[in-house]
């Protein structure tokens, strides 16, 4: 098969990403598709294999000893913020015109200006109803595609550890990764975006639950009693900065962003994450947010609002600043091919976001993916075309 017959059996497996499992992959329809990648890896007859519980897949294929072995990753899952159910994927010779997805629905250049660069190449569009899944199903076919034709040709190659993974879109991927039998030196997950693009900075991020205990009185007789929650928590939210929202914010400006509110007039609760590419801004958004709550408290009268914190991940610049060599090491490749690239800071987070602070530095590579997590998302073909290139060319560095 093809990177594009690939892909196309990819998308076809609807493998949202829901709330997460301690014990489980986040929904069980992943399984199916991890089941298939397991085939998939079987059929090439690695040297190790193995399936853990949380449906990630990860095997080994040894190379030569004298080389730094390494990992290649992608995620399954994807992202809830669109339905993945049912994907109409198809090919689209991009000649500049707008891109009909359906009735109403254009994928044009105006509200895409980075389309002009698929000029003259096919791209994979949607019907307008699902995401498309190229994050990270692009990222899948491409790896999958190099190392069918290295093993099938009898290439020789560095040892190759090839990990899909599971929930990545809820930051859970690398916790679900059986990190002890992880043999490899480093890693790269190929992971979405320009084909040009390497990623080595990563936002450092933290949710923020919000809960807000309100008093409920019948409207009717409330004046001077109740204590309405929604509104409560509408305050707050209004009392954070405006333009520290991600529909103000670019390059490596902060934001806190609001993505989900349960609310009545008792009890009200919104769920926040806040993104800096420096920890220690992040740090003092969360004193802001503790300012701001503590303030409404204060002239309410009782501490209605309460605020929990979590870390999710950091900056993984950090530690990818550790290991010159691996910078070497696909700067090298890009030349070779003659590939111009770039460094682009990730306004969100990759597997290496916490795989780097855990031993095995994994800085992230583009597959051709752009507007991932909506309806108007779409691949490059051609693009990843290139990154199989990209990719083989690092399998046997």
């Amino acid at each position: 098969m093809s990177v594009l017959d690939k892909f196309l059996k990819y998308v076809s497996f609807e493998t949202t990403a829901l709330e997460g499992s301690d014990t489980a992959a986040s929904n069980p329809l992943i399984y199916h598709l991890a089941q298939e990648m397991l085939l998939e890896l079987q059929a090439l007859n690695p040297n190790e294999i193995s399936f853990n519980r949380f449906g990630v897949v990860d095997a080994k294929f040894y190379g030569d000893p004298s080389l730094p072995p390494i990992a290649l990753l992608a995620h399954m899952d994807t992202s809830g913020a669109c339905s993945g159910k049912d994907v109409k994927a198809r090919i689209v010779k991009y000649d500049g015109t707008p891109v009909k997805l359906q009735e109403g629905m254009y994928l044009s250049e105006k509200e895409f200006p980075f389309l002009k660069e698929s000029l003259g190449h096919e791209i994979i569009v949607t019907d307008g109803n699902t995401l498309l899944g190229g994050d990270d199903k692009a990222g899948m076919a491409i790896i999958m595609e190099a190392l069918e034709d290295i093993i099938k040709n009898n290439v020789n190659h560095r040892t190759l550890e090839i990990i899909f993974t599971t929930d990545e879109e809820i930051g859970l991927d690398a916790k679900h990764i059986s990190r002890e039998i992880v043999t490899s030196e480093y890693g790269y997950t190929i992971d979405g975006g320009d084909y040009r693009f390497v990623s080595i900075e990563s936002f450092s991020a933290y949710s923020m639950e919000v809960e807000v205990k309100g008093r409920s009185i019948h409207p009717g007789y409330s004046k001077d009693k109740m204590v309405n929650a929604s509104n409560i928590l509408i305050r707050f939210h209004q009392a954070l900065p405006e333009f520290l929202r991600p529909e103000h914010t670019d390059q490596k400006e902060p934001f806190y962003h609001l993505s989900n509110i349960q609310s009545c007039e008792d009890h009200a609760k919104g769920d926040y994450i806040i993104r800096s590419f420096e920890d220690a801004q992040a740090l003092q958004l969360i004193e802001l947010a503790k300012l701001t709550a503590r303030r409404i408290n204060d002239d309410i009268g009782y501490e209605a609002i309460t605020l929990h914190f979590e870390n999710q991940y950091h900056n993984m610049k950090v530690e990818l600043d550790k290991h010159p060599e691996i910078q070497k090491e696909y700067e090298g490749v890009y030349a070779k091919l003659g590939i111009p690239f770039m460094y682009e800071a990730i306004r969100g987070g990759t597997t290496g976001s916490q795989l780097s602070f855990m031993g095995l530095p994994t800085p992230n590579l583009g597959t051709g993916d752009y507007n991932m997590h909506g309806r108007y998302e779409y691949v490059d073909l051609d693009q990843m075309k290139v990154m199989v290139s990209v990719v083989r060319e690092l399998m046997l560095a």
